[in-house]
C-alpha cells in the first residue's frame, strides 16, 4: 500500500458527483451479497446523486470527499438538524462514511468525521449520531465511538398487512 501523497479533504461540489458515484457503486457491490433490505442497485444510486446534487446548496447538509492527490477515496454524507423532543435538540447525523478498500487501515475515515465534525459545531449541533444498516455499518460506527440506542425493523408491506388483518380480520375498526 502506497502513503497517502496528499489527503485532502473537502466540500463536495457538482463537479464531485461522479467520483461519488462510482464510490457508491463500489459501496454497493460491496454490501449487496447480505443485502436484503433496502434494495439498492444503480438507479437507486443515481436517484440518491440527483438527490445530493439538489441538497448540495442546504446549509444543514454536510457532504464532504476525501481526495489522495487526484484519486477520490471516500466520502461523508450527513446533516445538522433539529428533534422535537429530547436533548440534544439539534444534531449531526452521519448517514453515510465509505473509503475505498485500499485506504481503510489510514486516516481517510477519520479526517472526513473531523471535518464532519468541525462542520456540525459551527452549525449548532449538541450532539452526534449515526446511521447503521447495511449488514455491519453499525458495528463500523461502534468503532467510531458510538452507542447503539435504536433498532429500526423493515417488513414488506404484503407482509405487514397480512399479520395486521389476521388480528383485526380484515375489518376496520
Amino acid at each position: 500500500m502506497r502513503a497517502m501523497q496528499h489527503l485532502k479533504v473537502k466540500r463536495a461540489s457538482s463537479l464531485d458527483i461522479g467520483a461519488l458515484r462510482i464510490m457508491a457503486v463500489d459501496f454497493m457491490h460491496e454490501v449487496e451479497s447480505g443485502l436484503e433490505y433496502p434494495y439498492m442497485d444503480e438507479q437507486e444510486v443515481d436517484k440518491h446523486m440527483f438527490e445530493i446534487l439538489s441538497q448540495l446548496d442546504n446549509p444543514d447538509g454536510i457532504f464532504l470527499i476525501a481526495y489522495d492527490g487526484k484519486k477520490p477515496v471516500g466520502f461523508y454524507v450527513g446533516y445538522v438538524g433539529n428533534k422535537p423532543y429530547s436533548k440534544p435538540s439539534r444534531i449531526a447525523v452521519a448517514q453515510e462514511l465509505y473509503v475505498v478498500p485500499d485506504k481503510r487501515a489510514g486516516i481517510v475515515g477519520l479526517r472526513l468525521m473531523e471535518e464532519a465534525g468541525r462542520l456540525s459545531l459551527e452549525r449548532g449541533a449538541e450532539g452526534f449520531e449515526a446511521i447503521g444498516t447495511y449488514g455491519g455499518t453499525d458495528k463500523r460506527w461502534e468503532k467510531f465511538g458510538f452507542i447503539p440506542h435504536t433498532t429500526y425493523l423493515h417488513m414488506e408491506p404484503e407482509t405487514f398487512m397480512g399479520i395486521v388483518q389476521r388480528f383485526t380480520k380484515g375489518k376496520a375498526a
